[in-house]
């Protein structure tokens, strides 16, 4: 048989579509830079959103540091931070910026213009004709922004503690001469006996004289004393010249036995402080004390220069049982805190100088009547070394278990030491287990230096208040 191949079947190919994937990929790349287009202006314009928030974040938090400084430099603050941020790559003009002033009402989360009382800045600014990159394509060459922060005072409550102990009129006497040079005691000296009315008692004048006798009886008859009854409920004409015979500070002073106004004044300010005794001494210019009542006059000034919720209180050592004592709670009213600061005189209850007590009230009055969301925290101040409870080794242990109690709670204690008889080291310590700071004041000043410095030292703390941006 022959062989017979069958032959094969030859398939068609499809003649090919040229162009086609080209078509698609146009397409494709037309919608892939639209899509690009439109991420590059809407990233442009996030960014642009981003700065001009960041400029007026800046703005109001540099209002509202300076608020203390009334609102002129703090408009000017909160213009110029809110320009030093360029939005894309413009400056904000001066007249597409505005600042307000007012109080910021957490509760309600709310701003209430008010520029008498201000506690809060509010900064709004505007940006407009940012361009476009590609938007323009679509009709849409430029875009506005703007952006709206609002920053305020976080308000304080403040416990201050001061020291009244009876060596805080140690500068007013003629012990401290060698210290402080004999015009400055005794023009204070004499200050201060004309504060008390410049009264006059028997023959004495204010320059002391020698009177040979050592009798009492006879050096009163000389004075002209023996009539005239001792002025103040405790001391005595008796005790006063018994203090002139013996005194080693008068005798190294050149007053030994040696009568009138000069040695009278000194005599109530070391024998006689108290307010039990010589009651008049609180109208008077002891010092440093006066100079610690004028800085809280000036700390409370600033506290009310701008409004902002901040509460006061006022505790002392040492009380009539040798403790503490809560002057004034917790308060708003300031000229309270100034009045019963005034009223106080160096060893006004007790001469010793109990810290620790002092430090327990502010930090129980914190405890019970601080507010939950304001910053709390204590001010205490000291011219000398803790001496009770017990003895000083002891006072000291308790004032740094007050630090640790202190620190539990979360409220700082900025110290300050005046004077050369401050016990310094311990007030550091205070500062650094709580978190706050100790400021020094050396001795050896004048008090107008003292003075000087303590309002410096106060004025510091009333200007540190704590910013938020609660907008």
């Amino acid at each position: 048989m022959t062989n017979r191949v069958r032959p094969t079947k030859r398939f068609r190919r499809r003649p090919r579509r040229k162009g086609a994937i080209v078509v698609l990929a146009a397409l494709l790349m037309v919608l892939m830079v639209a899509m690009l287009a439109f991420s590059i202006d809407s990233g442009y314009i996030a960014s642009c959103r981003t700065d001009i928030q960041r400029s007026v974040d800046a703005g109001a938090f540099a209002g509202a540091g300076v608020l203390a400084e009334g609102i002129v430099v703090a408009d000017q603050a909160a213009r110029e931070y809110t320009r030093y941020n360029r939005v894309g790559n413009s400056e904000i003009e001066n007249g597409l910026i505005d600042v307000e002033f007012g109080q910021w009402d957490d509760a309600s989360r709310s701003f209430t213009p008010n520029a008498d009382e201000p506690s809060a800045v509010r900064v709004l600014a505007r940006q407009g004709n940012q361009p476009f990159f590609f938007g323009r394509v679509f009709g849409h060459n430029t875009f506005d922004i703007s952006a709206e922060a609002i920053a305020t005072y976080r308000p304080r409550d403040i416990m201050v503690v001061l020291d009244y102990s009876a060596s805080m009129n140690d500068d007013s006497e003629l012990r401290h001469i060698g210290k402080l040079g004999r015009r400055a005691i005794e023009q204070n000296l004499f200050q201060i006996y004309r504060e008390l009315g410049s009264p006059t008692f028997g023959t004495m004048q204010w320059q002391p004289v020698s009177v040979p006798s050592r009798n009492n009886a006879v050096i009163k008859a000389t004075l002209g004393l023996d009539k005239i009854p001792y002025p103040y409920p405790s001391g005595s004409w008796d005790d006063y010249i018994n203090y002139v015979k013996s005194s080693n500070y008068l005798s190294s002073a050149g007053y030994r036995n040696k009568y009138g106004y000069l040695t009278l004044v000194n005599y109530w300010l070391e024998r006689k402080p108290r307010y039990s005794q010589t009651p008049d001494l609180w109208q008077t210019s002891e010092q440093p004390i006066t100079a610690v009542k004028d800085a809280v006059q000036v700390f409370l000034s600033y506290m009310q220069a701008v409004e902002t919720l901040d509460q006061v209180g006022l505790s002392v050592y040492t009380a009539p049982n040798g403790g503490g004592k809560l002057e004034v709670p917790l308060t708003r009213d300031y000229q309270q805190i100034e009045d019963v600061s005034r009223q106080r005189q160096a060893g006004h209850y007790d001469n010793f100088t109990n810290i620790s007590a002092g430090l327990r009230e502010a930090r129980l009055e914190l405890e019970k009547k601080g507010r939950a969301g304001a910053l709390r925290m204590i001010v205490l101040m000291t011219d000398g070394i803790a001496n009770r409870p017990s003895n000083p080794t002891v006072a000291k242990r308790e004032v740094l278990k007050e630090a640790r109690l202190a620190a539990d709670s979360k409220f700082p204690v900025v110290t300050i030491s005046l004077g050369a008889g401050a016990d310094k080291a311990l007030m550091q310590q205070v500062a650094d287990i709580t978190g706050g700071v100790h400021f020094n004041i050396p001795g050896g000043q004048s008090v107008a230096a003292y003075e000087e410095d303590l309002k410096e030292v106060f004025k510091q703390i009333a200007d540190d208040r704590p910013l938020r941006l609660v907008h």
